[in-house]
């Protein structure tokens, strides 16, 4: 854990009346005893919270009040919880001692289940789900090692399953990860949630379910990956594989029942997790019904076809009026404590309505873009445009009419001449150089170091040697910024928001360069700065969120909390942005495109985005054409950088993606230089240790068909930004691992 639970909490160790006994599980914010309860004499699982966490007030308050919330569901096949609260510094909850292990590790020691077993497993945990879902409850974090077996079964049946960790909220736990609120467990986790949206409702604990009943029938689950963003990239893009082909002893019907549950989109999975089990039962080859009534199951003679959804009945209809009547609740998430638990965006609130689903597509091409990923390794220097072509590593174009995909994650790099003509200087600076940004009169730069604000001088004549002539104290200043389009005032992300610099100030030394702070009122990880009209907008990583600031009201009558506007909800992990002064467009890390109204973002922010589109597998940062009609993304996690027209994002957006050109390792900024006909793309190689390089392209080939990498330049570590002093001689790049400066001369570079 970030913070271990203290290390006197040991067997004997007694907490609020329990005493400890033996460890039994533990995770990435939690620890798991076995204890015993002297006031009624018996043994419970106690769950010890972290520290840090009992210290949060608003963790802590939340934490009892969904603990309560949990307790208060009377299920048979829900966890009892007997107790939640805080002592000796530390948040706990006492829950029912189950012997008998989880559905996890029965897989690991038996490897995969028989179908008669796997069926009265689902249809109980279905129950148990339903249960929940009907009063708000929204578990999210559903998967085998949350299903505990009991070792004392009732007569008749084999297993008796107890679902557990509800109760602990998980977006109140931004303290888990750096990279977002929203917590699951990658393998298992539903496409809306990696995105963050909000609204989340049952059906995305029945896409969690479904992965486990694939990994409980095939011993693994549907997405297994060596790297965590490749899981998710799957689950947002990649159709489920086919639970037959690994088994075939199955029946062809397995593969449909999980297509639907497994849907990229709620509306076209099930209802309800009942009307899954429902309908897994015949698909299996088992007799209709419900395994948990009591009955053992018995196969029937039933080895293909397909399995439709199970019909409206009465338990159907009455649990979704019950759904519908409780819409306005919260959803309320549940506790994750393994290991393997990540953060990824955000949501705390569920809407229960949930519209019959529509009929399954069985493989919608737009999803299908995991499949290129052995295509691109081989694309090298090139990119396929549709109707045109690809490019080989050794950047010969081939012709092919393959429908334009965007790329999988990989770690396949182009191959390209290296530019050793290129003329450049490195100049040392202090801190964490990321952040850089030229004023309109070429005379100043600013470099954003984590802690200061560096200026520099940089005339055109002398731009190729620049020099660092003052410093502005700003802490938590380190990523982005931005200049207001009259060059008056420097906008850099800090925080929840934005410190606002007076350049002007911050050029002639004076003390009070140093504005004010834009802060919104909760969330954290502001990355980058984007600033129209009197508005400023800050794209913040670790709540799935864009900020949107009343600049002009803050320079005008002071700053204060009334300059902060609201939110536009965004995939997980938003980071650069660019904009044409009516549309946004911002890159996540979750392999998103958004675009967002400036209009709707200045006045109904919750409502601003107009599309969002897969992107690749890690979108970082976006460059806007001159002519406002081409978008270029980065893609740090498949070494590409994308080209859509902004026009399909806005009405088209599944079309929009036009061309993609292979480039060197980790590819993060990006800018136009030589009027727009080449982009230089920074490749920063994070997490390699070696030096990071420049890809130079060719606009007109990218967009055209053919070769469109031209060379790179080897530079000092871990490339961050660009930033293209006035005059279009000399181009600045930061290298945050080098803790330099380069000034690259523009005029030799290919």
């Amino acid at each position: 854990m970030s913070d271990e639970v203290p290390e006197e909490f040991t067997a004997g160790s007694v907490i609020a009346g329990y005493r400890l006994e033996q460890r039994i599980g533990h995770g990435g914010m939690a620890v798991v005893f076995r204890a015993y309860d002297s006031r009624l004499d018996r043994q419970v699982a106690l769950k010890i919270l972290a520290p840090s966490l009992a210290r949060d007030v608003a963790f802590r308050r939340r934490f009892i009040r969904e603990s309560r919330a949990a307790a208060a569901v009377d299920h048979p096949h829900i966890i009892p919880v007997f107790d939640a609260g805080q002592a000796d510094g530390v948040l706990f909850i006492a829950m029912r001692y189950v012997r008998g292990g989880d559905v996890r590790s029965l897989i690991e020691r038996t490897g995969a289940l028989p179908t008669v077993r796997v069926a009265e497993l689902v249809s109980q945990v279905a129950s148990a789900l339903d249960a929940a879902h009907a009063i708000g409850l929204v578990h999210r974090d559903v998967k085998p090692a949350n299903m505990l077996l009991d070792a004392s079964p009732v007569a008749g049946r084999r297993d008796h399953v107890y679902l557990t960790d509800f109760g602990l909220s998980k977006a109140a736990t931004t303290n888990v990860t750096a990279s977002g609120e929203f917590l699951g467990t990658l393998d298992y986790v539903a496409p809306e949630q990696i995105e963050g949206r909000r609204q989340l409702d049952g059906r995305s604990d029945l896409y969690a379910l479904a992965c486990s009943v694939f990994e409980m029938l095939a011993g693994e689950p549907p997405f297994r990956r060596e790297q965590g963003v490749s899981v998710m990239y799957a689950h947002l893009s990649e159709p489920p594989p086919s639970l037959h082909e690994r088994r075939p002893d199955l029946p062809v019907a397995v593969d449909d029942v999980l297509s639907r549950a497994l849907a990229k989109t709620p509306d076209d999975r099930y209802l309800t997790c009942d009307d899954f089990a429902a309908a897994l039962r015949p698909a299996l080859g088992l007799a209709p019904g419900r395994s948990d009534s009591g009955a053992a199951s018995q196969p029937v003679n039933q080895t293909a076809g397909p399995a439709a959804g199970a019909p409206d009945g009465p338990d159907s209809r009455e649990l979704a009026a019950l759904q519908t009547d409780q819409a306005t609740r919260r959803g309320l998430p549940g506790d994750a404590v393994t290991g393997d638990d990540v953060a990824l965006g955000s949501g705390v609130t569920s809407d229960m309505r949930q519209a019959r689903p529509r009929r399954p597509r069985r493989r919608r091409p737009g999803l299908a873009a995991g499949l290129c990923v052995l295509a691109l390794a081989a694309a090298g220097g090139g990119y396929a445009l549709a109707g045109h072509g690809h490019a080989d590593h050794a950047g010969q174009t081939t012709t092919t009419s393959a429908v334009l995909t965007v790329p999988g994650c990989t770690s396949a790099t182009a191959s390209a001449p290296s530019l050793t003509r290129v003329r450049s200087r490195s100049v040392p600076v202090a801190g964490s150089p990321f952040g850089v940004v030229a004023a309109p009169g070429g005379q100043y730069s600013f470099v954003m170091l984590g802690n200061a604000v560096a200026v520099l001088r940089t005339a055109p004549a002398t731009a190729l040697d620049p020099a660092v002539v003052r410093t502005i104290r700003a802490p938590g200043v380190g990523t982005g910024a931005a200049l207001t389009p009259d060059g008056s005032y420097l906008v850099a992300a800090e925080g929840s928001g934005a410190d606002v610099i007076d350049a002007g100030r911050a050029e002639d030394g004076a003390p009070d360069a140093l504005l004010g702070t834009l802060t919104s009122p909760r969330a954290s990880g502001a990355i980058e700065v984007y600033v129209d009209g009197g508005f400023a907008f800050v794209t913040l990583e670790n709540s799935a969120e864009l900020a949107v600031f009343n600049l002009q009201a803050a320079l005008t009558h002071g700053f204060s909390a009334r300059d902060f506007v609201g939110y536009v909800p965004l995939p997980a992990r938003p980071v650069g942005m660019t904009g044409d002064g009516r549309y946004l467009y911002v890159a996540s890390l979750s392999g998103k495109l958004s675009t967002v109204s400036l209009a709707e973002a200045e006045s109904h922010p919750s409502r601003a985005v107009v599309s969002s589109v897969l992107a690749g597998c890690g979108a970082a940062r976006t460059l806007m054409s001159a002519d406002h009609r081409v978008v270029w993304v980065t893609d740090r996690n498949a070494d590409a950088l994308l080209a859509f027209s902004a026009a399909k994002l806005r009405t088209d957006p599944r079309h929009a993606l036009i061309a993609k050109v292979m480039v060197g390792a980790s590819p993060v900024g990006e800018t136009f230089v030589r009027g727009g006909t080449r982009i230089v793309v920074a490749d920063a190689a994070l997490g390699h240790h070696e030096s990071s390089t420049v890809a130079v392209v060719s606009t007109a080939n990218a967009l055209a068909g053919k070769k469109a990498l031209l060379g790179y330049l080897t530079v000092g570590s871990e490339a961050r930004q660009f930033a293209v002093v006035p005059g279009g001689k000399a181009l600045l790049l930061t290298l945050q691992g080098a803790h330099l400066l380069e000034a690259i001369d523009i005029p030799t570079l290919p």
